[in-house]
């Protein structure tokens, strides 16, 4: 059967443009249109990821310089307190000093403990060369800016951020270096004093020998002396057998000491965890 229509040419034509923009608009609708909606969805993902790598860069590079800077400052702080007695109450102290005093040939008479109740704030001797030292001002350098360690790849990128990571260490190294230079003060040192006197009595050698010893220890700072005689012994005569007062071949000496003692924590072992903690979370 043949199917038959009144349309002219020219609507024939103008039927087959209709449909011919419908189709097109068909497949750029249902196909193309959803290509180019994941096209841009990627590219913001993209963008995120590449920001966020970004940031996770930067905290490790943050990170790292921090440890560089923290670790300096445990060996200094280890190096500094290398000398000095750990932290003790005055039962644990007693019983060093007495047994110091026994080993050295001396008897203890008295011994009095004054426990620190804040960190010590000593001063250097008045015509010292610390005493007359002047905190410096030198400006703090600001490191040059390196830009985005994310956008380079390869060789360029690693050398960035191996860039960075030296001027932000030296940026923190060199306020920290001039602190310890410049500072003028113990009292931030987390040092803690025991002032100590101690009467004691033995031979004058025995006792010049220990204010030797106590002078020379890092620990420990002699801040006075004295010298007194001992009570007359009672000594039996062999000529008349009578029993007389005679002169001690003993001396007595009181001295008082600073013990100077500090709480050794392991701050390696704790960087340690907060660095593993610290990159587990920028790499998550």
């Amino acid at each position: 059967m043949k199917f038959e229509t009144n349309l002219n040419k020219k609507d024939k034509i103008t039927i087959a443009i209709v449909l011919f923009v419908a189709v097109v608009f068909a497949l750029v609708w249902f196909l193309i249109r959803p290509t180019i909606n994941n096209i841009a969805t990627t590219g913001d993902k993209l963008i995120q990821a590449e920001t966020t790598k970004t940031e996770c860069r930067t905290k490790i590079i943050n990170l790292s310089s921090a440890e560089s800077v923290y670790s300096r400052c445990v060996s200094d702080l280890k190096e500094s307190t290398t000398g000095f007695y750990e932290k003790m109450d005055s039962s644990e102290i007693d019983k060093m000093v007495t047994s110091y005093l026994l080993r050295n040939g001396l008897y203890p008479e008295m011994l009095d403990i004054n426990m620190p109740t804040a960190t010590v704030e000593e001063s250097p001797y008045l015509y010292s060369p610390l005493a007359k030292k002047k905190p410096k001002t030198t400006p703090t350098p600001t490191p040059k800016p390196t830009g985005t360690a994310a956008a380079a790849s390869g060789a360029a990128a690693a050398s960035g951020a191996a860039a960075t990571q030296s001027a932000m260490t030296e940026s923190l190294i060199t306020p920290y270096t001039q602190a310890v230079s410049s500072s003028t003060s113990t009292k931030n040192s987390g040092i803690e004093c025991v002032e100590l006197e101690i009467v004691m009595t033995g031979t004058p050698e025995a006792c010049q020998a220990l204010i030797d010893d106590l002078s020379k220890r890092e620990s420990l700072r002699l801040t006075g002396f004295e010298w007194s005689a001992c009570d007359k012994v009672e000594k039996v005569n062999e000529e008349t057998g009578l029993v007389e007062l005679v002169e001690s071949d003993q001396v007595r000496l009181t001295v008082n000491v600073n013990l100077y003692m500090a709480d050794f924590t392991d701050y390696e072992a704790s960087v340690a965890d907060a660095v593993d903690a610290a990159t587990k979370e920028a790499e998550g």
